[in-house]
């Protein structure tokens, strides 16, 4: 049996710490990764031990994501949300980011299935505001209603969209590789082509 609640029934919704005066610095022996909008709505999958390394304060350590914090833009055209499993340091989300933790009644995975559905995404830009650069508040995320069925089938959910994630990160990897092949093969023919004339 499915249920409908708002989002701020089911989770705690907060915005990403923003630096006004001055950005922190990348640095190879920062304490924390800094995670900003760019990497979110990147085509690609956020490799979070990838991130650049930054030096913060000791407070904003208390802002880092905890694996199973959902990321999702406040900020932009693209509003596809990102499932935070771990990394190797701290990471602290700057800039225009909202995070969401889910309470014990919503799993993280189906969350994050959720949110990226065509017709959420619908329903989270009829949610906007501003005229040129579009913003999702963190109060209307808020009142977004969310589907929750039981937590069995949340859990079947989250581990077929996962499965899905990996089958599409596999996918990109062989384009890739298919890529530097078909490089390294015309390389090796335009030189032995060059060796006959």
């Amino acid at each position: 049996m499915k249920t409908i609640h708002t989002l701020n029934d089911l989770a705690e919704v907060h915005t990403a710490v923003v630096f006004r005066d001055q950005a922190p610095q990348e640095h190879p022996e920062g304490n924390v990764r800094a995670l900003a909008i760019r990497d979110v709505v990147s085509s690609t999958l956020v490799s979070w031990k990838e991130l650049p390394r930054v030096v913060v304060a000791e407070k904003y350590r208390a802002n880092c994501l905890q694996a199973g914090d959902v990321v999702i833009p406040s900020r932009g055209d693209y509003y596809r949300a990102w499932l935070f499993t771990g990394a190797d340091l701290p990471v602290l989300p700057v800039g225009q980011l909202n995070l969401i933790r889910p309470a014990d009644g919503l799993d993280a995975g189906y969350l994050v299935w959720f949110l990226n559905l065509p017709t959420t995404g619908t329903k989270l830009k009829q949610m906007l505001t501003g005229t040129s650069i579009k913003a999702l508040t963190k109060t209307a995320l808020q009142t977004l209603e969310v589907d929750l069925p039981d937590m069995g089938c949340q859990r079947r959910i989250a581990e077929i969209a996962e499965l899905a994630v990996r089958i599409a990160a596999i996918r990109h990897r062989l384009t890739e590789l298919d890529t530097i092949e078909v490089a390294q093969m015309a390389d090796l023919l335009s030189h032995r082509g060059g060796d006959h004339a």
